[in-house]
């Protein structure tokens, strides 16, 4: 819980308040004082994310274990060793943050996510390096972080969902 709290709020933080501001961003006119903190592109934006992550994550916790030909997770008794099931469901959640975190750089109707993206080192570093922590989390984490290691095929799953974050977004 730590981990997903560190990725999704102070490395999240981090990596989009480091973001350089554009010449459109600062040739825009500033929001009204009766303007809303949260516009209706963002409240688009969140719910939307939401409903496809929810979605991937309840899709994968009642039959993933199908797709994928594992144990089910569900069904394994208390302090019972890590299983595929719930590592996958961890794994495929935390590559939907990072993917996220690339679509939340551009808010304004903005197309092209990656405009400008290695213009902003911290960014690249953060996102580089909760992605290379989460690879030693998951395939060598064992008990500590209940996670098992994922075969080759089960992390191109976990990426080709998160890469759907991106095209979500869209």
């Amino acid at each position: 819980m730590l981990w997903v709290n560190l990725i999704m709020d102070t490395f999240a933080s981090l990596a989009l308040a480091t973001e350089p501001p554009t010449e459109s961003l600062l040739l825009r006119k500033p929001y009204g004082r009766d303007k809303p903190l949260i516009s209706r592109t963002m409240m688009k934006n969140i719910l939307g994310h939401a409903v496809y992550q929810l979605t991937i994550i309840f899709t994968l916790l009642f039959v993933g274990e199908l797709f994928f030909d594992i144990d089910s997770g569900r069904n394994a008794p208390l302090h019972s060793p890590p299983s595929e099931h719930y590592t996958i469901i961890f794994n495929t959640f935390v590559m939907m943050q990072l993917f996220n975190e690339i679509n939340a750089r551009k808010i304004h109707g903005e197309r092209n996510v990656f405009d400008g993206i290695f213009s902003n080192p911290i960014f690249c570093t953060i996102v580089l390096g909760t992605f290379g922590i989460q690879i030693v989390i998951v395939q060598f984490g064992g008990k500590p972080f209940s996670c098992s290691p994922l075969s080759t095929e089960q992390w191109l799953w976990c990426l080709f969902v998160g890469v759907g974050e991106l095209v979500w977004g869209q």
